[in-house]
This record gives C-alpha cells, structure tokens and sequence, in this order.
C-alpha cells in the first residue's frame, strides 16, 4: 500500500493542475499546431486549448520558443499577446 501512494505521489508531480501530462507535448508539436493553424497568429489560449495543456506552461513555452528566435511575438493590448512562425 506504501509502494502504491508513493507512485500516485511520484505521478501527480508530472500533472498539471487539470491531471494532464504537460511535459508530453514536445516543442515541435507547439510549432506543429501554430504552423499548421487557419490564423496567421494565435495565442497562448489557443495553442493551450489546441494542445491540451494548461494556459499557463504554454505561455512559458511560448516565450522559450520566441528566445530560442523560433516563434515572433506582437502584443494587441497589454493583456492579449499573439504567437507566429517566422518566416525564412
């Protein structure tokens, strides 16, 4: 019984707040889903609704991505942030 509670423990570490497994969705398949949306920009809110993961990791994700110079980022308003591939 011990053994059982300490992997829940062990695996509730790698969930996010919902119970997904954030960690699971690879960088390239944040680029895969922005490359292949029907908008020339997205959000965070809608890579993380695409992809299943919270809003949050993905913002930080997002902001990775754009250091690393693999996504451009715009800002609409102070609170809304829109995500792009670069092109070239």
């Amino acid at each position: 019984m011990i053994g059982l509670v300490c992997a829940m423990i062990e695996n509730e570490s790698e969930r996010d707040e919902q119970g997904r497994f954030a960690d699971h969705t690879s960088d390239a398949d944040i680029l895969r889903v922005i490359r292949e949306s029907k908008f020339p920009a997205v959000t965070a809110r809608w890579v993380a609704d695409t992809v299943a993961m919270e809003r949050r990791p993905v913002h930080q994700r997002l902001e990775e991505l754009h250091e690393r110079g693999k996504l451009e980022r715009g800002k609409l308003s102070p609170r809304v942030v829109i995500w792009w591939i670069p092109e070239g």
